[in-house]
């Protein structure tokens, strides 16, 4: 074997082999003649594991002649080589399949998740008693008391892992058509927490959702979005263009169907809102009406957040322009009015605390938007009858379904 041979990049390989059948002490002659060799990092990790016999075997002083030369032919320090001679071989570690105990519920807790309209694991366990009940009800569920224990005491983070591969979203940016109204702009006050109780059910953030399409030409629907900041409580009803007159019918059907009485709006600076017919209504009615700062999302939280999640996941951002899309829309709001507020739950948010870049948000249990209301002690007992005996005629299954049903239709003119 030459030494110009040994200095070949392309022999390196052949010589490893060959180091394995002959003798340590011939390899150990050619690179002590030759110097350093230059190896890549795959080879030398090949070489230095190929001595580990003979080195156990070696004496003192053979094992000083072998860690000199690695040394020098490979580039390793010391301690490094006597590291990799020495150490047990690695052992390939067998990873343990994790058998599901819950395997057995895994289609009923889909359909819980569905009728849930998809929802996360922590708003889903507190409200799976409820929903299991509801649905076995109208005999929409069927589970065994072994099933329905372990629906009970499974975690959030465990419905979250079991349904990794069911979740899929779409998601679709519309456009948005807030324009400011400067007419008495400055007139209505912006909302301040003195006339303004978040505490107290009645007072409710509203918004204008524009079904345009993408295309502003023309009169198309338009939705009046409201929420309670109090309870949750959720109301949309739909209308043919965007004057006042309309916008004002609008809140007068919302007015009827909430379980109290309206004591104070909160809009955004959209033309639709800043404008005398609506002051005047407010004045008429009592109502406090208080408008949030021009192009800051965050004075409205609570609306901002179920533009999407009710209108936009349920009606979408295709145009609506005739009558008949109309209808349809607000039977799909009557519909979601039972669905939303009687089965969804809300996390409302306790605290929040800011330290340096750090913030620290804690959130209440899950309840919906009754069970909030049955919580109140300010609201009537006769009104709180009347939800319970509402809800038991409740089917939630049914209800998503013809929800979904209509939503198909919309585009149908």
């Amino acid at each position: 074997m030459s030494i110009n041979r040994f200095k070949s990049r392309t022999f390196i390989v052949k010589a490893i082999r060959w180091l394995m059948r002959e003798s340590l002490w011939k390899f150990l002659y050619l690179s002590a003649s030759k110097g350093v060799i230059t190896m890549r990092k795959t080879n030398r990790n090949t070489v230095v594991p190929a001595f580990k016999k003979q080195y156990k075997k070696a004496s003192k002083k053979t094992r000083g002649i072998i860690l000199n030369q690695l040394e020098q032919t490979t580039g390793y320090s010391r301690n490094h080589i006597w590291q990799l001679l020495l150490k047990a071989p690695h052992k390939k570690r067998i990873k343990r399949k994790r058998v599901s105990r819950y395997f057995t519920v895994i289609k009923s807790l889909r359909i819980l998740w569905a009728v849930s309209n998809y929802a996360c694991g922590q708003r889903l366990k507190p409200f799976i008693p409820s929903l299991i009940a509801a649905l076995r009800r109208h005999k929409e569920l069927v589970v065994t008391p072994v099933e329905r224990k372990l629906l009970l005491q499974i975690s959030s983070a465990t419905i979250d892992r079991l349904l990794t591969h069911d979740r899929q979203r779409i998601s679709i940016k519309g456009r948005s058509r807030t324009k400011p109204g400067s007419l008495l702009k400055h007139q209505i006050p912006i909302k301040t927490w003195r006339d303004w109780d978040n505490t107290t059910p009645g007072f409710v953030e509203i918004d204008s959702v524009h079904h345009c399409g993408g295309s502003l030409f023309g009169d198309y629907v338009y939705t009046l979005d409201t929420v309670d900041v109090a309870t949750g409580w959720n109301e949309c009803c739909a209308h043919m263009g965007r004057g006042e007159y309309r916008t004002i019918q609008a809140l007068e059907i919302i007015k009827e169907r909430l379980p109290f009485p309206l004591l104070g709006i909160d809009f955004d600076c959209g033309g639709e809102f800043v404008n005398w017919h609506l002051v005047r209504y407010c004045d008429r009615n009592h109502i406090t009406y208080t408008r949030a700062r021009e192009g800051i999302s965050n004075d409205q939280p609570y609306i901002e957040q179920q533009n999407y999640s009710v209108v936009r996941r349920f009606v979408g951002y295709q145009r609506l322009d005739t009558e008949k899309q109309l209808e349809r829309a607000n039977k799909i709001y009557e519909l979601l009015s039972d669905y939303q507020n009687f089965f969804q739950p809300v996390m409302r948010l306790k605290t929040k605390v800011r330290d340096g870049a750090k913030v620290t948000r804690k959130y209440d249990a899950p309840l919906t938007a009754y069970q909030r209301v049955l919580k109140r002690k300010d609201i009537l007992k006769e009104t709180k009858q009347k939800l319970r005996e509402r809800y038991k005629k409740l089917n939630p299954k049914k209800l998503l379904l013809e929800i979904t049903n209509l939503g198909k239709k919309l585009s149908e003119k």
